[in-house]
C-alpha cells in the first residue's frame, strides 16, 4: 500500500465495547480473552456516569443507576486488569463512557492509567479534564437526535477529539441515506444536521473511527464495527499517535484494509491549497471489491468498480481467499434457545495457509463461552467455536473464517468434524472456482456451513490512482474522503484529507 506501509503498519481494534463492569454482561477478565483472541487492540469503555439521565417509567432508570455504582466500585481491578493485559502483540487501554442527554456520550481513551474516575455534569468540564490529561474524548452515536443522546456539536473540540466514531450495532451515521440505518434502539433515527458528512461540509475537521458498542462482554463482535489504525507499531503511544494524526479507517465488519494518500500525505492531514491534487488509493478486502468512491466535500467525485478490469476467470496455482461460514441450523421458533458447539479440523492438501481472518460475533452470552482458532501447522487449522440466532446482532447465527491460501490446482479442502457431529468433507479447490459448496452435518434442519467461491487478487485487491485538476480555492478549503464497499455490504471509510 505504497507510502503508508513503507512506514507503518495497519492494526485493528476496537476502541468502544461493553461488559458487567457498568450495566452489561460477561467480566472484565472475558473481555480481556476474546480481544487477546481475534484483536490487535482494544479500550474497556465501561459505563461511568449519565447525570442528566431522565426518570423513566417503571424505575427502568435504575438498571443504569446501580451499572454506574457497579463501574465506579470496580475501577481499581478495573485499571489493575487493563495495566496486566497489555504484552508483546497486544495493547489494551484503559477508559470509561460518560453519557448526557444534552451534549451527547463520549468514549475517554488515557495514554495510560488513571487513578480516579472525574464524572461532570458538562461536557465543558469533560473535555478540560481530557485536555489536562492527554486523554481522547471520542464521540459517538451522533446521529441521534440532539437532546435525545445525539451530539451537541457546538461543544466539538479537535484537540481531544480528533477522531469520532461513525459505526457501531447502533448503526452509521455517515448521512442519513447511509448504509446500517439506526433501527435497534430506543433513541429514534437519524438527524441529517447531526450526521457527520454534514458537519463535514459545515467545515468541522476530525478522523473516522468504528468501534462495536457491544454489550455482551465481547470486543470486536463481527459485523458491529472495527477501526483500522496506521501505526509505527503496536504500542499504546503509536497508537495514540496514529488516531491523534487520523490515520484511521472505519469498518463495519470485513478487516478492508483503506489506504489514501493525496500528493503523497496520507489520511487526516491538513494540506496547504494546490490547484491539482493527485489521488491514490490502495484497497486490500476479505471478499471481493464491488465499488471504491471518491468522495470531495460531501459528493462522490470519482467511481471505480473493480471487477471491471477482471478479464480472465480464476485459475490455480495462486493465492486466494476462501470464506468459511457456519451456523445455519434450526432456527424456528421452538430452537431459539439453542446453542451449537463446533470443532472442526480444517486442512488444505496441495497447498498451504498464509492467513486466517477471524469473524467472530457475540451473541449468545455466556460467561464460559469462547471461540478459538489454533494453528496446528501451515497446512492444518483447528477451530473450536459456538453459534446460535439467541441473542446474535442482526439475528444472524453464523461466524466465518476468511481463509488465505496458496493453492495448486490438485489442492483439496478437508474438514473434519468432531462437533456438532463427527463427519468429514472433501472439497477440491477447483470446485471453488465457480461454485459454492453449501453442506449439512446432518439430516435436514441440522446445522450447515458454506465453503464460499474463490476470490483472487484481482477480486479482492485494487489500486486506483484519481486526478482533480485546476481547483479554485473553495472558501473553508477542500475535504476528501474514500469509500470502499464489497459485494456482501461490508464498508470502510478512510479518514478525510483536508486541502486549503
Amino acid at each position: 500500500m505504497f507510502l503508508l506501509n513503507k512506514k507503518y503498519k495497519l492494526f485493528w481494534g476496537d476502541l468502544h465495547n461493553h461488559n458487567a463492569v457498568g450495566y452489561a454482561k460477561g467480566s472484565l477478565e472475558r473481555s480481556i480473552e476474546i480481544a487477546r483472541e481475534h484483536l490487535d487492540f482494544f479500550a474497556f469503555t465501561g459505563h461511568a456516569s449519565w447525570h442528566d439521565m431522565p426518570i423513566m417509567p417503571g424505575e427502568r432508570h435504575m438498571h443504569w443507576v446501580k451499572g454506574f455504582e457497579a463501574h465506579t466500585k470496580h475501577w481499581p481491578k478495573t485499571r489493575k486488569l487493563i495495566q496486566e493485559a497489555n504484552s508483546e502483540g497486544f495493547v489494551a487501554f484503559l477508559g470509561y463512557e460518560w453519557h448526557s442527554s444534552a451534549f451527547g456520550d463520549y468514549c475517554l481513551i488515557f495514554p495510560e492509567d488513571q487513578p480516579d474516575l472525574f464524572l461532570p455534569d458538562s461536557a465543558g468540564k469533560l473535555l478540560e479534564f481530557a485536555r489536562n490529561k492527554g486523554a481522547l474524548a471520542i464521540p459517538h452515536h451522533v446521529g441521534y437526535k440532539l437532546g435525545w443522546r445525539g451530539y451537541n456539536w457546538e461543544h466539538f473540540d479537535p484537540r481531544v477529539s480528533p477522531v469520532v466514531e461513525v459505526f457501531s450495532e447502533h448503526g452509521c451515521t455517515m448521512s442519513d441515506r447511509a448504509p446500517y440505518p439506526m433501527i435497534l434502539h430506543s433513541n429514534g433515527g437519524r438527524s441529517v444536521s447531526q450526521t457527520i458528512e454534514y458537519q463535514l461540509v459545515r467545515g468541522l475537521r476530525f478522523g473516522f473511527v468504528a468501534s462495536t458498542d457491544d454489550h455482551f462482554g465481547f470486543p470486536g463482535a463481527y459485523g458491529e464495527g472495527l477501526v483500522g489504525v496506521w501505526a509505527e507499531d503496536l504500542k499504546r503511544a503509536s497508537l495514540i499517535e496514529a488516531l491523534r494524526a487520523r490515520r484511521t479507517v472505519a469498518a463495519t465488519g470485513d478487516r478492508i484494509g483503506l489506504a489514501v494518500t493525496l500528493n503523497g500525505q496520507p489520511m487526516g492531514t491538513e494540506l496547504p491549497y494546490a490547484p491539482d491534487r493527485s489521488v491514490e488509493v490502495s484497497v486490500e478486502g476479505a471478499d471481493s471489491l464491488e465499488m471504491i468512491e471518491l468522495m470531495r466535500n460531501g459528493r462522490a467525485v470519482q467511481r471505480f468498480f473493480p471487477e471491471d478490469l477482471i478479464s480472465s476467470p480464476l485459475k490455480l496455482p495462486g493465492r486466494v481467499k476462501c470464506r468459511f461460514q457456519y451456523g445455519w441450523g434450526p432456527w424456528a421458533a421452538l430452537a431459539m434457545e439453542r446453542i451449537c458447539q463446533w470443532d472442526v479440523k480444517i486442512g488444505i492438501e496441495g497447498g498451504k495457509f498464509t492467513n486466517a481472518e477471524k469473524h467472530f460475533q457475540s451473541g449468545p452470552f455466556a460467561e464460559e463461552l469462547r471461540d478459538r482458532l489454533d494453528r496446528l501447522s501451515d497446512r492444518e487449522l483447528h477451530l473450536k467455536s459456538f453459534t446460535s440466532r439467541k441473542q446474535a446482532y442482526l439475528e444472524d447465527p453464523t461466524k466465518s473464517l476468511v481463509l488465505e491460501l496458496e493453492a495448486d490446482p490438485s489442492a483439496k479442502l478437508i474438514l473434519e468434524f468432531s462437533q456438532p457431529t463427527k463427519k468429514r468433507f472433501v472439497v477440491p479447490a477447483a470446485d471453488l472456482i465457480l461454485e459454492n459448496a453449501v453442506e449439512f452435518t446432518g439430516v435436514f434442519t441440522t446445522e450447515s456451513f458454506v465453503l464460499h467461491r474463490l476470490v483472487s487478487g484481482q477480486d479482492y485487491t485494487s489500486e486506483v490512482h484519481w486526478q482533480d485538476r485546476g481547483r479554485d480555492k473553495q472558501e473553508g478549503g477542500d475535504m476528501y474522503f474514500v469509500r470502499a464497499r464489497q459485494h456482501n455490504n461490508q464498508w470502510a471509510w478512510s479518514s478525510p484529507i483536508w486541502v486549503g
